[in-house]
Formats: C-alpha cells, sequence, structure tokens
C-alpha cells in the first residue's frame, strides 16, 4: 500500500485538474455563447427594422425573415430558429403597436441575466418568462430568471 499512496495521490491531482479545466471551459463557451447571440440579435433586429421600413410588421415571421436573408446565420439550424442553448427564436410582429418581438427560449439562469440587461435601452421592452422588466434593476432580473427561461425583446 506504501507504493500506491503517491500513486494514488497523483491521481487525484490529475482529476482536479482535468475538472478545473473542464469548469474553465464551459465558462468560456457560456460566454462565447452569449457574446454571439448578443451580436446576432443587433443584426437581426437592424435587418428586420430596415426590411420592414414604412410597412407593418403584421407579417413578420420566421419564414417570412429566414427567406428575406434577415436572420444571421448562426441562428438558422434546419431551416428554423435556434439559438445557442438549443432553444427556439421566434419572431413576431404586433401591427396595431407597430412593434415587432424577438423571443428566446430554453436561456439558462446565468445567461438569462446577461440577456436580459443587454442594451436595455435599445428595445421598447426586455422581458423574462412574461414578466416585463426595467433593465437596470438588476435585482428584479436575477430574481426573474430561473433555470430555464425565456427571454422576450420587443422593437419599435
Amino acid at each position: 500500500m506504501g507504493e500506491l499512496g503517491p500513486i494514488i495521490g497523483r491521481l487525484l491531482i490529475g482529476l482536479l485538474i482535468i475538472g478545473a479545466a473542464a469548469i474553465g471551459i464551459n465558462s468560456a463557451y457560456s460566454k462565447i455563447n452569449i457574446g454571439t447571440t448578443q451580436e446576432n440579435l443587433v443584426v437581426l433586429r437592424m435587418e428586420v427594422q430596415k426590411f420592414f421600413t414604412g410597412s407593418s410588421y403584421a407579417d413578420l415571421s420566421n419564414d417570412v425573415a429566414i427567406n428575406a436573408g434577415l436572420v444571421p446565420q448562426s441562428f438558422i439550424s434546419d431551416n428554423s430558429l435556434k439559438n445557442a442553448w438549443g432553444g427556439d427564436i421566434t419572431l413576431s410582429g404586433d401591427a396595431s403597436n407597430g412593434t415587432f418581438s424577438i423571443e428566446l427560449t430554453n436561456i439558462p439562469q446565468s445567461e438569462c441575466t446577461q440577456l436580459a440587461r443587454f442594451q436595455g435601452d435599445a428595445w421598447e421592452s426586455i422581458a423574462v418568462n412574461g414578466a416585463e422588466l426595467d433593465f437596470e434593476d438588476v435585482a428584479a432580473i436575477a430574481n426573474a430568471c430561473g433555470e430555464t427561461n425565456t427571454v422576450t425583446y420587443t422593437v419599435r
């Protein structure tokens, strides 16, 4: 057993290092997913606004946006809209209010808090799980985001 002690110790240290590396990689992927999603949201918002200039958003749908080439490629998966966490993205227009919405589902908790604060002053509103939030109220955002979330951006 005396000879096994140092070997077991080295194995445990090796496992700890591998575990720490896995956590670091997961954190890096999370940051990449957030950054890519935020960038794509800005592009999508601008493309939809530009395409519908002078007309109502009533006809906005995922199919119209895809067919018109408005959607960033990383949001398209098998001819449907998907976010980085495998959830759906749904585009819809509200002609009576002159707005459109971008809804993202299946957003994890820590990513939800970041997305709910993203460019808060650039959107008509931001809602988490159906509740419209003030992007400056960080406590309300943290409390609104659960394990899995839906974040909805409304644009004029």
